[in-house]
């Protein structure tokens, strides 16, 4: 049929309507990543014998069907090998490193506005500049350390531009300088640590980079990528943060305490569009009684409630993360 012809048919009252009714959304791209995942990792295990057929179309049928509903099951088993959990968390986060390569990362200060909340409280919003000798408030005053407790407790919880990489303390200009070849960067991070607890340092590290730091746009792709080749990450296609705004959310399960013996799962809600940070926040892993805070006079005022296994730990969304001209 031509298009004229096809004009024809449709050249009736109310045709708009009907055409428009049959118009599908453009899915998550979340959901197109895993889906894609879903099905290279299939096709692989797909051979020449016919009764493997059947197989692999229920698994491409399932993964199409769940594509176009906009939800995506990331571990799928038909007997040969499926695609898993970490197959479509590597997939979204070199997706996801393509798209932060491009966010603007040229500004000579940085700004951060965000709203946090700590075990389940009231939130609290707050900006921050980040230039390279300093930090500043939203007002423009000047953030100073102010001392140290008897204890070694830190009586200003913002005491200069300060990140750790691995077991060092970096400033402004080391985290320009952090590279941008994943395997580089990875070594960098997981410096101190070993095994399953390099991995943990590894994605809380790389979490603050990207949500409250200066680190080039390349940076924090190759944060994306070396994410991409970290174990242990579940992806959630779909999720909206405590704004609304719609993300992925990727989560890990760990079993290592805190300092104040809170052993917290880690949630992250990515915009798969920017790379951008929507919202981190932590759930206690396992209950928690308490007995491993110590309360200072200065960060620690005062210790959390006894926890359940599942309740909030803290939880940050990150209103403004980028670069700034100048300074308030």
């Amino acid at each position: 049929m031509s298009r004229q012809e096809q004009h024809d048919v449709l050249d009736f009252p109310g045709a708009d309507t009907l055409i428009a009714a049959g118009a599908v959304p453009e899915p998550d791209p979340a959901v197109l990543v895993a889906a894609h995942a879903a099905l290279r990792t299939a096709s692989s295990a797909v051979t020449v014998r016919p009764h493997r057929r059947r197989g692999f179309l229920a698994a491409a049928v399932a993964v199409a069907a769940a594509t176009a509903a906009g939800v995506v099951v990331p571990v799928v088993d038909t007997g040969g090998g499926g695609p898993s959990a970490e197959v479509a968390a590597a997939a979204f986060f070199d997706t996801v490193a393509d798209r932060a390569q491009r966010a603007p990362d040229d500004g000579p200060y940085w700004k951060i506005t965000e709203r946090e909340s700590l075990f389940g409280g009231a939130p609290m919003t707050h900006t921050t500049y980040l230039a390279p000798d300093r930090m500043l408030g939203g007002d423009g005053t000047e953030w100073k350390p102010v001392g140290v407790g008897p204890g070694g407790q830190r009586k200003q919880l913002f005491a200069g531009p300060n990140w750790l990489v691995g077991d060092e303390l970096v400033g402004w200009d080391e985290v320009r300088d952090l590279p941008a070849d994943p395997a580089a960067l990875r070594r960098r991070l997981s410096e101190g640590a070993a095994g399953g607890e390099a991995n943990a340092q590894v994605v809380r590290q790389a979490g603050e980079l990207l949500s409250r730091s200066p680190a080039r746009a390349d940076v924090r792709a190759a944060l994306y990528r070396v994410m991409a080749r970290t174990p242990g990450a579940e992806v959630r296609p779909g999720a909206r943060d405590t704004e609304g705004r719609r993300g992925t959310e990727v989560s890990w399960t760990y079993d290592q305490p805190d300092e104040q013996g809170i052993t917290a799962n880690p949630h992250w809600i990515v915009d798969p569009s920017t790379g951008a940070m929507l919202e981190q926040y932590g759930t206690a892993a396992a209950a928690y009684d308490g007995r491993g805070c110590e309360p200072s006079e200065g960060v620690d005022g005062e210790c959390p409630l006894p926890l359940a296994a599942g309740d909030p730990v803290a939880r940050t969304t990150y209103l403004f993360n980028g670069p700034v001209a100048s300074l308030p």
